[in-house]
């Protein structure tokens, strides 16, 4: 039996955000597939942003982000969902991660100059919307935002494999949101 962590990245946790709806269509078909699953909404998690680099190097203090560790260091496996905002992750998911990362949760003593990852041995999954087609991200930007976060935060972190997928353009309105809502279920079946 397999533990995941679904975190809807979007700052406003209402049900009726695409994101939301997406993060319970993941959390369902993983738990109809026998997965044990946790989920934060980080729109419903109240914390302050990080100001300098002697908050990021001490340990959590707010029950809510040592809750969100505890679920990391539980799950197998961690389904990040999020929409595209300027080319990247919304500012509010990057300062949940910085908070979850004090006190080298994400990151630990460095080996020769490189951090080693504090989640190694976990994979996760990134579903990204946007308003474009994907491939217009991928080709026009090179899908610099979702690749920093992915690299520079997951990887970094010890998270591997990562996997990517995005959805975009017409595939996220109505009616056509209805089947990629169907489609991202399926990948939480599969992922047991």
């Amino acid at each position: 039996m397999k533990n995941i962590l679904v975190i809807n990245g979007h700052p406003d946790p209402s049900p009726e955000r695409l994101s939301a709806a997406l993060a319970t269509a993941y959390q369902q078909g993983a738990e109809a597939a026998g997965c044990i699953v946790r989920r934060i909404d980080i729109g419903k998690v109240h914390f302050p942003i990080l100001r300098n680099a002697a908050e990021f190097t001490s340990n959590a203090v707010d029950e809510a982000i040592i809750d969100a560790q505890d679920a990391f260091l539980k799950a197998d496996h961690v389904v990040f969902i999020f929409p595209l905002w300027l080319g990247g992750p919304p500012a509010l998911l990057k300062a949940f991660l910085e908070q979850v990362g004090r006190g080298q949760f994400l990151l630990r003593e460095r080996k020769r100059g490189f951090p080693l990852g504090g989640l190694k041995g976990r994979s996760a999954s990134v579903i990204v919307t946007m308003g474009m087609p994907p491939a217009l991200y991928r080709i026009l930007f090179r899908a610099r935002g979702v690749k920093a976060f992915t690299q520079g935060i997951l990887r970094l972190a010890g998270l591997s494999p990562v996997r990517i997928s995005c959805f975009g353009g017409s595939d996220i309105m109505p009616p056509n949101c209805e089947k990629l809502i169907r489609k991202v279920h399926q990948m939480g079946r599969r992922r047991a």
